[in-house]
């Protein structure tokens, strides 16, 4: 399989891009967006010597290094070995690489060309088991603090599908073969008892793989069905568990509510009960008061009536009636007024419960207990 069943789309421009920025870009960076919504880093490539040195071009065989004295020293010439394991340093290596083909020194021109061979050799390695590629490439500066240039390109696998349709047609095959013939007894009887038991050993060995394939397809159904369930038995326990302790919160706050309620209710009966022994004790207290300044229990309650008319009270506060109370003969007009007063009300009061009674009836025998009328 070649590279020529590889082709690109669009990655001429990038190429001349990495050219065109070399100078300024300080590494490149490929991202996989095959996946429209979803980037994935595919590979960084930094512009300098190390990562550029494995993709230059007319690269031979790297000659060894030569020893500052050519003639060998008096202790390997005693038996000495030389460690010829130890690996060169990498100023070495660049020596070596940068000898007879490339000049001198690798120029900023070469690693741009290494980085665009780079560039292909990644996305055919990203496409070799696909059938396209679609790659986003930036050309970042130093320490990736802007990026230069960039671009997307698309890389196309033409052998994708000849390999598909191999591998398809080797699948049918080897399911082919697994069919069971047809028996022949013809040429059964005609071999002998031995070859048709060989036939029918091949037979029951057939039958046992396919019994096990199917066993374990079953199995493999099986073992699915069963991680479903426990997944499911998962979400159910937690979710119980959540509601347990959703209904075991609701518990407390309204045993938490009721007792406050409780509390409150206590309280207020309690503050009711206070208030009314205090108002008692108040009365009490007046009324011992009172009796401690030579009144009476009747004046006292007079005085408690008069205290509940504010109109009688102001009336009695006024300086003109106090003028007036002051004389004797006023006080007995007015003891005498409301005496009078009383009986009006008294004789209104008894009038009209005899008008609330029922008329006598004329054929009724008169009550003996009774008094005769006038």
């Amino acid at each position: 399989m070649g590279r020529d069943q590889f082709s690109f789309e669009g990655i001429e421009h990038i190429e001349n891009a990495i050219r065109r920025r070399a100078e300024d870009a300080s590494y490149i960076g490929v991202w996989d967006r095959t996946e429209r919504k979803t980037e994935e880093p595919a590979g960084r490539f930094e512009l300098n010597v190390t990562d550029a040195l494995p993709f230059l071009t007319d690269q031979q065989a790297l000659p060894p290094l030569a020893d500052d004295d050519d003639e060998p020293d008096e202790d390997e010439e005693e038996g000495e070995e030389a460690e010829d394991d130890e690996e060169p340093s990498i100023e070495q290596t660049l020596a070596r690489a940068a000898g007879p083909n490339l000049g001198n020194e690798i120029t900023v021109e070469q690693i741009a060309e290494a980085a665009c061979r780079w560039l292909r050799d990644l996305a055919i390695r990203y496409t070799f088991a696909e059938s396209f590629r679609r790659f986003r490439v930036r050309i970042c500066g130093p320490k990736g603090y802007k990026t230069v240039d960039g671009g997307t390109f698309l890389c196309r696998n033409h052998g994708f599908h000849l390999e598909a349709d191999e591998a398809e047609q080797e699948a049918r095959e080897a399911v082919a073969k697994l069919q069971i013939p047809a028996p022949t007894f013809e040429q059964a009887a005609n071999e002998g008892g031995a070859k048709a038991m060989k036939v029918l050993g091949d037979l029951y060995a057939q039958w046992g793989k396919i019994v096990i394939g199917s066993v374990g397809q079953l199995q493999g159904v099986n073992n699915a069905m069963n991680a479903q369930l426990h997944s499911q038995l998962h979400n159910s326990r937690g979710q119980v568990d959540t509601l347990v302790a959703a209904i075991l919160e609701h518990r407390y706050k309204q045993a938490v509510a009721d007792d406050k309620r409780d509390q409150e209710e206590r309280a207020g009966d309690t503050r009711a009960t206070l208030a009314r022994d205090a108002i008692n004790q108040l009365g009490e207290a007046a009324r011992a008061f009172l009796l401690s300044r030579g009144l009476t229990p009747d004046t006292a309650e007079l005085l408690g009536v008069l205290g509940n008319s504010p109109e009688l009270a102001a009336a009695l506060n006024d300086p003109d009636v106090r003028g007036l109370m002051q004389k004797p003969e006023n006080l007995k007009a007015l003891a005498q007024m409301l005496r009078q007063a009383g009986a009006q009300v008294r004789a209104a009061s008894q009038a009209g419960q005899a008008a609330a009674q029922p008329p006598p009836d004329p054929g009724a025998q008169p009550d003996p207990t009774q008094p005769a009328a006038g």
